[in-house]
């Protein structure tokens, strides 16, 4: 009988004054369920910086990733080795350009190939300064080794963890070292098995005729060609 009139009481008081009471007492007595908590409002997950593809300008393109590898012609220009300076000057105003979230590597060429990491490394201040280092102590040879050296850094930039890579391939000359224009571009597009953008830059200006080993791979593999005067 207490029971029914503490109901009573409980549901006038409802009607009255538009406030339920809260507590166990109500809920139980009433056979009513409690609202669910309502769940916070969420906060949006943000992609990680280090999946951030970073935008870098080399020889006035624009290129987006975030894992960088440069094939590069440490040779004499027909003894104008001022040229080989500044390609250095401009790779490394590149990789100066990247964020410590991004990686990158180089592999020069000439009779042989140099690399300096065969893995690619974060792009901070120490591995930054020494890859300028390293880039200063290869002596231009004029020997030009192309196709060792693009599947040699197509294979650095192929097991980085990165999800945006790039590969530069620089040159001036068509493939030398017993390598014919054609068997070249089979056997760097047939390594290419993640189907990574290879970008093209042709240096002119002291050999003549070899920009179109350069374009067509290239366009075998997605990439982009430029042609730079010097």
């Amino acid at each position: 009988m207490r029971h029914s009139l503490l109901l009573m009481v409980l549901c006038l008081a409802v009607a009255i004054f538009g406030v339920a009471p809260q507590g166990d007492a109500f809920d139980n007595a009433a056979g009513l369920k409690r609202p669910l908590d309502l769940p916070a409002g969420g906060k949006a997950v943000d992609e990680d910086e280090e999946d951030q593809p970073e935008t870098i300008v080399f020889y006035g393109d624009e290129f987006e990733g975030d894992c960088f590898v440069w094939c590069f012609p440490a040779y004499g220009f027909c003894g104008d080795t001022s040229v080989y300076v500044g390609i250095r000057a401009e790779i490394q105003a590149a990789v100066n350009q990247l964020s410590e979230n991004a990686q990158f590597s180089l592999v020069g060429f000439n009779a042989q190939n140099y690399i300096w990491s065969p893995v690619a490394k974060a792009a901070n201040a120490s591995n930054k300064a020494s890859a300028g280092q390293w880039m200063a102590t290869l002596a231009p040879v004029e020997t030009h080794c192309i196709v060792q050296a693009s599947v040699a850094a197509l294979a650095i930039t192929q097991i980085a963890a990165s999800d945006h890579k790039q590969l530069v391939i620089c040159g001036a000359r068509g493939p030398t070292c017993a390598s014919s224009t054609s068997s070249a571009l089979l056997e760097i597009t047939s390594s290419n098995y993640q189907s990574i953008p290879i970008h093209t830059v042709y240096f002119s200006g002291f050999y003549t005729g070899d920009q179109a080993f350069y374009q067509q791979l290239a366009n075998m593999n997605s990439g982009t060609y430029r042609e730079v005067n010097y």
